[in-house]
């Protein structure tokens, strides 16, 4: 073999060392999960067997556990939108990555079963705080991932402004989260108005951002 055939598959090598995995199938596994745990989520929201007499009243009793399965599926809506936004910047995995990112789909597969029990005791302190704890642990393992990607340089270069920003995005969920659980035992609907705030405090500031960018890339243009 030449020189020039050794020196390229020495760097062939080393390339595969540092980047050696496709994101493609950790997104595409993910991308199941959160269809899997979507639908969990729905099994547990059964119609009311009663007289069709009763049928209208039934439907009403059960306008909490509806909430419950409305604001579950926002939440792991959320968390699919983050993952997807947190891989587009990964451009390669290693096996530290792979466990990573595992560790945070086993959260998202737990949260039916935390929802299931919110829904069946939505004002009650442990339930809630449960639920709190799930989602925190969500965002914390989420964050976990991203930082590990951007420290292993397993993802484009983001500096700067961007870190920033992840930084403060990637706290704001556990915060809202972890306070959830704090006031659930003297205050239980403040608790359910912090998880709603979740998803719409991610969405308000995904156009922000976003508006932001188009900005800066038109000045810089």
């Amino acid at each position: 073999m030449s020189n020039t055939g050794r020196a390229a598959v020495d760097r062939g090598v080393h390339e595969s060392a540092v980047f050696p995995g496709d994101p493609s199938r950790l997104t595409a596994l993910s991308d199941g999960v959160f269809a899997v745990a979507l639908t969990l989520l729905v099994l547990d929201v059964k119609p009311p067997q009663v007289n069709p007499a009763l049928l209208a009243s039934a439907v009403l009793a059960m306008a909490p556990r509806l909430g419950i399965f409305a604001l579950s599926f926002a939440i792991v809506t959320y968390y699919w939108v983050s993952h997807h936004s947190v891989f587009t910047y990964v451009r390669a995995t290693d096996r530290g990555l792979l466990w990573l990112n595992m560790l945070f789909l086993f959260t998202i597969v737990v949260l039916p079963f935390s929802a299931a029990v919110l829904a069946d005791y939505p004002l009650a302190a442990p339930a809630i705080a449960l639920y709190g704890t799930n989602v925190a642990i969500c965002s914390a393992a989420l964050s976990v991932a991203w930082w590990y990607a951007v420290a292993k340089r397993l993802s484009i270069d983001v500096q700067g402004e961007e870190l920033r920003y992840a930084a403060v995005r990637t706290a704001v969920s556990p915060i809202l989260a972890l306070l959830g659980v704090v006031v659930s035992t003297i205050a239980p609907v403040i608790s359910l108005v912090l998880f709603v705030a979740i998803p719409v405090v991610y969405g308000a500031t995904a156009g922000r951002y976003r508006k932001n960018r188009r900005n800066k890339g038109q000045h810089s243009g």
